[in-house]
């Protein structure tokens, strides 16, 4: 765990409780002489803290240092239709570990409606992935209803299709990069002509699979 993330991050007195007084004082096994670190995932520093005194359900910290913390960023905007959501939480600590700047997701005219996307749950997920990788701010997720809320919320989106052209020759995914579910997209949605569409080459990728594929290019730019 490279810190540990706390809203107040920051102020001079932190009070731990709860989930998190659970997991770092009863199941790490946090000492009173143990100094901890923390970091609120809005500002680039880590913010050192003593303790004061540990509780039988919470515990009481004093900040005594501060230090900048940035981490790399990218501008890798990846556009996923839903599969099973538990695909989908599966993955999300690899897409947030290649530094996805943003990740949205939607129905595709062959996704699973009955699947529902928590997301209280992605945001903790995203936590506990930022306090073991590091990464110092969190992705932006958001869910569309459709593919058309998709195409006008990003015009300028490329869908990634076998017939595209080869991928290889773009790997800044700002204007955001389409996925589509198991199954792939239908035709009514690949013969949208307002989408520029990309290709991974001839293997038939797993949706999630794909995902990783696109991260791990956007991250190496």
């Amino acid at each position: 765990m490279r810190f540990c993330y706390h809203k107040n991050a920051g102020l001079e007195f932190l009070e731990i409780k709860e989930e998190q007084f659970r997991h770092l004082y009863l199941a790490r096994r946090t000492h009173k002489n143990e100094n901890l670190n923390f970091c609120n995932l809005m500002e680039n520093k880590i913010y050192t803290y003593t303790h004061l005194e540990i509780n039988k359900k919470s515990a009481k910290l004093k900040l005594i240092g501060i230090q900048n913390y940035i981490t790399k960023k990218t501008n890798t905007h990846l556009i996923w239709a839903i599969t099973e959501a538990k695909t989908i939480y599966n993955t999300l600590p690899f897409l947030n570990q290649l530094n996805i700047a943003k990740l949205t997701l939607f129905y595709a005219h062959r996704s699973q409606r009955n699947e529902k996307i928590n997301l209280e749950k992605l945001e903790k997920i995203l936590i506990q992935s930022c306090e073991q990788c590091g990464r110092n701010t969190l992705m932006l997720i958001e869910i569309l209803k459709d593919f058309h809320q998709v195409i006008t919320h990003y015009p300028n989106a490329y869908m990634l299709d076998f017939e595209g052209q080869a991928i290889g020759q773009y790997q800044d995914f700002k204007n955001g990069i389409i996925i589509g579910p198991e199954g792939g997209f239908s035709n009514q949605e690949k013969q949208n002509i307002c989408i520029k569409k990309l290709s991974l080459g001839d293997i038939t990728l797993k949706s999630e699979c794909a995902a990783i594929a696109i991260a791990t290019l956007g991250s190496i730019i």
